[in-house]
């Protein structure tokens, strides 16, 4: 059995596909890129501060 999948199905999924590409990439990366500084900042700044002296 060979289901054959019309030319408009495959546009409609593959753009499906690309828009839920843009939403991933568009809030991903954000808030991990977002979540990662703060991560380093509290790791690597917060400390050097604190130890700073005054």
């Amino acid at each position: 059995m060979h289901m054959r999948i019309t030319r408009v199905e495959k546009f409609r999924q593959l753009r499906q596909e690309r828009i839920r590409k843009l939403i991933v990439y568009g809030m991903l990366l954000p808030s991990t890129s977002i979540l990662l500084g703060y991560i380093i900042t509290a790791l690597f700044i917060l400390p050097q501060i604190s130890s700073a002296p005054k």
